[in-house]
């Protein structure tokens, strides 16, 4: 969990149809995932999830050959957003077993459509999480993600309950120069990384995912993507 978050963090903001803690650990237990985001020195992960930024994203689907497209599970489940459904991502051997599934509408698609798949998520501003297997070369299952029916996001953001292991290879770096204090970064942040304050941009990098949402519709230029701890 971001040192930032506090439990209930975002209890203003939840749906009467919502995840309890309660459901969150269940989950977390039935599942054989871990609590936490932080990963001691030598402990073994066998997989993990990661937020992936858009450009990555573009990357990791020239080295699939194989492209699933399903709607989303969770916001199927909750409906607490009119957030696109159909942005759920599965890839070459995966791909199939969700086609075997057979369930969430899964079909097989071509690059071109995953690829928009893609692009239709990030101009929503979802959140791209992707789940790899450690014999994964890159990751088999992407989702287009909101805090609002996400089990993963809503779970680190009011609980700390982190279901699988979420991080993130890059985060947000901002430039209070170019920034013209618009906002469209503080409303495309699922993260409440940034708000505006006396007519200026207040950026809380400890809280960034690292997911670009707020990069690619910066007017300015302001916000750019780094490696984390760079």
């Amino acid at each position: 969990m971001k040192e930032s978050y506090k439990p209930d963090h975002m209890l203003d903001k939840r749906y009467s149809n919502d995840y309890t803690k309660e459901i969150l650990e269940d989950f977390a237990k039935t599942t054989n995932t871990t609590h936490g985001v932080t990963i001691p020195v030598n402990l073994e992960v066998k997989a993990e999830q990661k937020i992936i930024d858009y450009g990555s994203m573009e990357q990791i689907l020239k080295k699939a050959t194989k492209y699933a497209l399903q709607d989303c599970e969770c916001r199927l489940g909750l409906d607490n957003c009119d957030n696109p459904n159909d942005v759920c991502i599965a890839l070459d051997d995966y791909a199939d077993k969700r086609i075997e599934i057979g369930k969430y509408n899964a079909r097989m698609v071509t690059y071109e459509e995953a690829l928009d798949a893609v692009k239709r998520a990030h101009g929503a501003g979802l959140v791209h999480m992707a789940y790899s297997r450690d014999e994964d070369e890159y990751p088999k299952g992407i989702c287009g993600c909101c805090t609002c029916c996400c089990a993963y996001l809503g779970g680190v953001l009011r609980f700390g309950v982190s279901l699988p292991i979420v991080t993130s290879d890059k985060v947000a770096a901002h430039d209070s120069v170019l920034c013209s204090g618009c906002g469209v970064c503080v409303d495309r942040c699922q993260f409440d990384a940034r708000e505006l304050g006396g007519g200026k941009l207040v950026y809380h990098v400890e809280r960034c995912f690292g997911c670009s949402n707020c990069t690619s519709t910066c007017p300015t230029q302001a916000n750019t993507m780094i490696l984390r701890n760079k």
